[in-house]
């Protein structure tokens, strides 16, 4: 009998230590799935971090061409505003002196002839629609008392501008020496008559010949900048507007983002910029046109003006069409202002090819079919402990798109699916996004056809507008400013001036020819002021001709529906461009063009009337006419001029969300600034913001995520109402990047 105190009956008794037994079996099991977990774990981690890191690569590089996009909405707006300048110049200046039709009755003392709306008189037709240019009548200086060659305007109108067909011309560039508009007018009645013709040929060739050069100058821009945007190849490096590498950005910005795992020599990433593509890119193109994204809207416009036939004791008005060949009367057969009108005459008509950057443009149009976008895709191999198979390949890929800004209307309110442009033969003068502009120059089923009083510059005040500046209200406010702009001016019935009036002093002798001598070729020179406005030369100040122009060219709804307008270009994008991308990839700019052109109404080194004009924005331009005690005074904005906006917040219309997890569209903040950059308000933000706002509305292209199969969608409705079809550029199929 076993004695169960023995040493064997108590070991064979005792049951302790069998767990640790159990935990020796399953430790290994256990490791194992903590192993998992932990690889699992960090696995998931370091993909989260690439695929965060691609994110903020793809919207830094949507983000930089947001930024070029933002700079070409505004340029594009500048021509528009220097189309409406021209237009303005053409139909206010140059019928104001009209003593028959003109809503602003001289004979009357100023009253209003007529109704005080944009309903035209249909027996004077031709003078709404095609008014002939006649600048030679008082009170402008140093027209002499009693003769005005534009008292009648109304069958002098209209029909002169369908007669001569498109004229090509070729010129190697536009480069004319400075020319002055002195008016050295002559002591005989016959010999003042035979300067008339040439004066008004004259002001108007240069007021034309002016816009030329300054779309011309801002369309090379945008066509630099476009191209540096668009390479010759989708994975190929593009520029930003401060002439730095936007593919060494986004992989700084990749890198700088990854975990340490994930940042090695195994790290490999790719890039797609959708405007590489070659349906859209820049890699071809004559000199000055913009990469294929853009289509620049040549225009064919016309105008009329006023030459004179002299006679004893008389002076008989002429129509005449604008051009290099219908010259003056008196100018080449008697050499009055001979060398002046050659000089000037060269660069009036179309030059070839029909795509060079001077000839008639309002801008560009962006093709809805090359949708701009970036994608980015990246691969690594992170060491991961307890990995049983060794480092494992993660991938991660993300697309980014700007959106929400305007580059400005297409010419036509469609655009078919998959064009690369718009032709005439699939729009008419009806289709037109602005109804009151001229013909397209490729369009020539549709251009100067008879009776088209579009020829005529024009352009829309809000949407659906078909009048323009041919409106009654609108012509008799500029006309009795411009009357009004000399404080000693009466009239009587035979035109003569009435000086018996004490005068009132605004400070210079506006109107005034003089004011605009640096026109047309002067203004844009290296070192030159830059200026394409009215200027008082000999008291070297703003002329008050100078205001009537500005109100002219603010914003109208038209404007502010259409277009992505920066209330403070000058430091957010003008700096940035002139410090950067025309010193680096960029720099052929300053071979082609003489100078960088900022908002109009800068003037160069000029601080008088308490306004920075060598700084001068959009913002400036609302400041300097609400300022001014003239425009307070003789021009009625608030109630009769309603279509001018009065308020630099009004461009303030592009997407600004309600939150930060609310995306839809607050109204609250359309068109409204609660928070200006600290320093805006005296011309001088510490840190500029685009749109000049800190919290509130903003304008311009922002950028969100967008996916690959939208991308690769055939049905979108990019080209209008019912417009349909798939992108010229879309991404690569997914196993390609």
């Amino acid at each position: 009998m076993l004695n169960s105190r023995s040493t064997f009956i108590q070991n064979f008794n005792n049951r302790r230590g069998q767990i640790a037994l159990f935990v020796a079996l399953i430790f290994q099991i256990l490791f194992l799935f903590f192993a998992m977990v932990i690889n699992v774990g960090l696995l998931v981690h370091h993909k989260i971090n690439l695929q965060n890191s691609v994110d903020l690569a793809a919207y830094y590089g949507a983000m930089k061409q947001a930024e070029g996009m933002n700079v070409i909405a505004h340029t594009n707006y500048q021509i528009r505003q220097s189309w409406k300048l021209l237009a303005w110049r053409y139909r206010m200046l140059g019928s104001a002196g009209d003593f028959e039709e003109h809503p602003f009755d001289k004979v009357g003392g100023g009253r209003l002839r007529g109704n005080d709306d944009d309903v035209i008189n249909p027996g004077a037709q031709n003078f709404y629609d095609a008014p002939s240019f006649c600048i030679t009548y008082i009170p402008f200086k140093p027209m002499p008392p009693g003769e005005n060659t534009c008292k009648s305007l109304v069958s002098k109108s209209g029909v002169q501008i369908f007669k001569i067909p498109p004229v090509l011309i070729d010129l190697p560039s536009v480069s004319g020496r400075t020319r002055s508009l002195a008016l050295n007018l002559r002591a005989s009645l016959i010999e003042r008559c035979k300067d008339f013709g040439a004066f008004n040929y004259m002001m108007l060739g240069g007021f034309v010949v002016a816009f030329n050069i300054d779309q011309g100058n801002r369309m090379l821009l945008m066509s630099y900048l476009s191209k540096a945007m668009s390479p010759s190849s989708p994975d190929a490096d593009f520029y930003d507007i401060d002439g730095k590498s936007v593919k060494l950005g986004m992989e700084n910005t990749l890198k700088n983002n990854l975990t340490a795992a994930n940042n090695t020599s195994d790290l490999k990433m790719s890039i797609y910029n959708s405007l590489g593509h070659s349906a859209c890119n820049g890699s071809q193109g004559a000199k000055g046109e913009p990469a294929r994204w853009l289509k620049q809207i040549k225009t064919y416009p016309a105008f009329n003006y006023i030459d004179t036939e002299c006679s004893t004791g008389a002076i008989s008005p002429i129509g005449k069409m604008l051009s290099h060949v219908d010259l003056p009367n008196y100018t080449i057969a008697e050499g009055r202002f001979r060398n002046e009108i050659e000089e000037l005459k060269t660069y009036i008509g179309i030059r070839e090819p029909i795509s060079d950057i001077y000839n008639y443009s309002v801008g560009v149009e962006k093709n809805p079919w090359c949708m701009a976008y970036v994608g980015v895709s990246a691969s690594a191999r992170p060491k991961i402990p307890f990995s049983p198979f060794g480092s494992l390949e993660i991938k991660a890929r993300a697309f980014y798109k700007p959106f929400g800004g305007r580059i400005g209307p297409w010419y036509y309110n469609k655009y078919p699916s998959g064009s690369a442009s718009y032709g005439g033969s699939q729009g008419g003068p009806n289709d037109k996004t602005d109804q009151n502009l001229p013909p397209r120059l490729a369009d020539t089923a549709n251009m100067g056809l008879p009776g088209d009083p579009t020829r005529a510059a024009n352009f829309s005040r809000y949407v659906g507008d078909k009048v323009g500046m041919k409106s009654r209200r609108v012509l008799y406010q500029y006309g009795q400013a411009i009357y009004r702009l000399d404080p000693n001016w009466t009239v009587n019935a035979q035109g003569n001036v009435d000086t018996q009036n004490e005068p009132v002093n605004f400070g210079d002798s506006a109107p005034n020819f003089e004011h605009w001598k640096h026109l047309p070729f002067a203004f844009y020179r290296r070192g030159a002021n830059q200026d394409l406005l009215a200027w008082d030369h000999s008291g070297d100040q703003p002329s008050r001709m100078r205001y009537l122009e500005l109100s002219a060219i603010l914003p109208d709804p038209f404007d502010l529906t259409y277009y992505s307008i920066e209330p403070d270009f000058y430091h957010n994008y003008y700096k940035r461009l002139e410090n950067g991308f025309l010193k680096g990839v960029g720099s052929g700019y300053y071979a082609e063009n003489k100078e960088l052109l900022g908002d109009i109404g800068t003037h160069k080194g000029s601080t008088k009337e308490g306004i920075n004009w060598d700084k001068f924005s959009v913002k400036d331009q609302y400041k300097a006419v609400e300022s001014n005690s003239f425009m307070k005074k003789f021009v009625d904005i608030a109630g009769k001029l309603t279509y001018i906006s009065t308020k630099w917040q009004d461009v303030l219309t592009s997407w600004a969300p309600v939150s930060l997890v609310d995306y839809s569209l607050d109204p609250a903040k359309f068109g409204k600034c609660t928070i200006t950059p600290r320093g805006a308000d005296t011309g001088e933000p510490e840190v500029p913001n685009p749109g000049n706002c800190v919290s509130g509305g903003t304008t311009g292209y922002s950028v969100k995520m967008v996916s690959s199969d939208y991308l690769r969608r055939t049905d979108l409705e990019l080209g209008g109402v019912g417009v349909r079809g798939a992108l010229l550029n879309p991404p690569p199929e997914d196993s390609e990047f």
